[in-house]
């Protein structure tokens, strides 16, 4: 029998979900023995579209956990260059960060990934998995509770069991030595060859080293291999894996996700630290990269920009005269300082950034649209909520520029050339002239609301499930 157990959040059904696609197919159309409604029910909260495989020319369909505020989609707009864009559904627990991922046009599920099933038939055909983890666990700012040795320890032990959740082990031809016990040598219809068992625990067994662990969300970097291991052993569609985490994520843990990836038969993966100052982008953001893919190598070198791209500064990405110093933290003082030079390229962008000001002009502060900018975002991204939840998105962003180069091998797409075209456009005039416009305007614009690009579908209790409807529903579990 599954076990919850009381280290995870509340359970939460997927509300406010834009992933269905209630216009793909006219509503009042039969489409074989289901409905319209049918479809939508059983394709919930995923795309309908997703239930059918993809035709001649559909763009690959990819899953995008923890999604955030939009950075993934963005890096995938860089690669699309014009052309098709990719069909992307990301799943978000922050409704803040959702609805502005939403208000810009992209898709999520507002949801505990954990409480959402990756063997889902409308992820049949997924081809593409990102996944993006909290990482205050591991920063200073989470008390590096990752780091503690039991956690740690309990965070390694999940990586194994996720094998054991998903494909199970390796069963060699003929007999084992525990030939009275083995669930595939007492399987009545085996035919003696070897194989994968298939899976031998729940994926919620594998989750239980999360309720010995100070805090449940260290357990969230697990849920890579074991979407990924879920996806591959169920259908064979999944191609590639790409994992982002912070930088003070320990080598082992990276080390160990690829050993298992390894071991379900993936073919490649690697991982490394990068900066994306190094790439052009006018502020540090120091990252742990995962990649992995299945049945092919992947010239991962290509994440490096061929050429050395000069150190972009502050003040040149924001149009803003020299000498100009950005103060912190008012007249708190820090081992790091309270100040910086916008003549150098900017320190990594935090939620505090709401309280920066150039250190001359009290008054100046330091604009939303100009931090989206420092972090690759477009000057008008349409951020969503308190202004201290907008600041904090900023923060907690995927660089596009980032989410291109590394996405780029997986998805055989070039990316140089295209981030290069992008970073000239983000910081050329017109959006510059963008966020001094909005920085002129911030005290207008506090507290106004945002219309969504794409309309939210109803949540699960709006679908009551038909008596002909191909599927159960759940029972809701008591509060």
């Amino acid at each position: 029998m599954r076990q919850e157990y009381t280290t995870l959040p509340p359970r939460r059904w997927p509300n406010l979900s834009s992933a269905g696609d209630p216009a793909w197919f006219p509503q009042l159309r039969q489409i074989g023995p289901w409905s319209h409604r049918e479809l939508v029910a059983l394709a919930h909260p995923w795309p309908v579209s997703w239930l059918y495989p993809p035709r001649r020319g559909d763009s690959p369909r990819i899953v995008n956990l923890f999604a955030g505020p939009g950075g993934w989609e963005v890096g995938l707009q860089i690669l699309a260059d014009g052309g098709t864009p990719f069909d992307v559904v990301g799943v978000e627990l922050n409704e803040n960060a959702a609805a502005t991922a939403r208000a810009a046009g992209f898709r999520r599920v507002v949801a505990d990934v954990r409480h959402l099933d990756p063997t889902h038939p409308a992820l049949r055909y997924v081809e593409g998995l990102i996944v993006s983890a909290p990482c205050i666990t591991w920063s200073p700012a989470g008390l590096r509770q990752g780091h503690a040795y039991e956690n740690l320890e309990l965070l390694l032990d999940m990586l194994p069991l996720a094998l054991e959740a998903t494909v199970g082990h390796w069963h060699d031809d003929g007999e084992c030595d525990e030939a009275d016990s083995c669930l595939i040598c007492t399987d009545p219809v085996w035919d003696g060859n070897c194989g994968w068992t298939g899976p031998l625990i729940t994926r919620n067994d594998a989750r239980e080293p999360i309720s010995r662990m100070t805090d449940p969300d260290i357990g969230l970097v697990a849920e890579s291999a074991l979407w990924a291991l879920s996806l591959s052993a169920c259908y064979d569609n999944l191609q590639w894996l790409a994992m982002e985490q912070s930088s003070a994520l320990p080598a082992i843990v990276t080390d160990a996700i690829g050993e298992v990836l390894e071991m379900a038969d993936w073919c490649d993966a690697a991982h490394w630290k990068l900066d994306a100052a190094d790439a052009g982008l006018a502020s540090h953001r120091r990252r742990t990269y995962l990649v992995a893919a299945r049945h092919r190598y992947v010239k991962f070198n290509a994440v490096d920009p061929s050429d050395p791209v000069p150190a972009r500064t502050a003040a040149e990405a924001l149009g803003w005269p020299a000498g100009v110093r950005v103060n912190t933290r008012g007249q708190r003082s820090t081992p790091g300082g309270n100040e910086w030079s916008a003549d150098r390229t900017a320190p990594a962008i935090t939620g505090r950034s709401r309280s920066a000001y150039w250190a001359h002009d009290p008054q100046r502060r330091l604009g939303l649209a100009e931090v989206a900018l420092l972090v690759g975002m477009p000057a008008d991204h349409p951020w969503v909520g308190s202004p201290s939840a907008q600041f904090q998105q900023t923060g907690d962003v995927v660089p596009p520029t980032e989410a291109a180069r590394v996405l780029g091998p997986l998805v055989r797409r070039p990316s140089h050339d295209p981030v290069r075209r992008y970073l000239a456009n983000l910081y050329g005039p017109r959006s510059q002239a963008a966020a001094a416009r909005s920085v002129a305007a911030s005290h207008a614009r506090r507290g106004a609301a945002i219309v969504s690009a794409t309309p939210a579908l109803p949540g699960l209790d709006a679908f009551a499930a038909p008596e002909s409807a191909p599927f159960a529903r759940p029972a809701r579990p008591s509060r």
